[in-house]
């Protein structure tokens, strides 16, 4: 599951936070707790269940939980609680809502927004992306929008798709910043954040 927050998301399969498509550390129980909380959303967990799936079975100093509250904060830059709240006298919510992400491609400062489903990417009049080069094909390249991911795969093209710097030969997931080549023409990967303090992608 994906979730995007103003600037970061969240990727609870990859156990990642990202920041613009940056990775942001968070230690391992810090990650957990924010994933306790984002999983209960909109609802409270209380302090007892969060020490139980943390710690089960351990004493610890009531202190911690408050300590991994802060590196959550602060790794979010939460300083005024909006996104993590203090539910005082029974422990903590994650306060965001549900609205999803969009993605777009961008090519030479041309934005193309991408649908759900198939995206194709290349010279042909029916294109998603369509992309005026002589290095690129007329059906070029796939890209396809599903609930929790983005694939691109290349369509047996003359000059090929890269991702990163690594010629694909099937089909590669995406992550939000990336970049592609296709042929020779360069592109990169956006999410795109709805403008509201939170939104969720299931």
């Amino acid at each position: 599951m994906r979730a995007a927050f103003g600037v970061y998301i969240l990727d609870t399969d990859r156990r990642e936070l990202t920041r613009g498509g940056e990775a942001v550390r968070l230690a391992p129980k810090a990650f957990q707790l924010l994933q306790i909380l984002f999983e209960a959303r909109p609802n409270a967990v209380s302090q007892q269940e969060l020490y139980d799936r943390l710690w089960p079975n351990t004493f610890v100093e009531k202190s911690n939980l408050h300590n991994l509250i802060y590196q959550v904060r602060e790794a979010l830059g939460d300083g005024d609680q909006t996104i993590i709240r203090t539910v005082y006298g029974f422990g903590f919510a994650f306060a965001g809502s549900g609205r999803g992400v969009s993605w777009q491609l961008i090519v030479g400062g041309r934005e193309f927004d991408l649908r759900e489903g198939e995206n194709i990417v290349g010279r042909d009049t029916g294109a998603s992306v369509r992309i005026e080069a002589r290095s690129i094909s007329r059906r070029h390249a796939r890209i396809v929008v599903s609930a929790d991911r983005v694939t691109v795969e290349d369509l047996g093209s003359k000059n090929g798709t890269t991702v990163g710097d690594r010629p694909i030969r099937s089909a590669t997931e995406l992550r939000d910043g990336d970049r592609i080549v296709f042929g020779s023409v360069p592109a990169t990967l956006r999410a795109v954040r709805p403008a509201t303090s939170t939104e969720t992608v299931a």
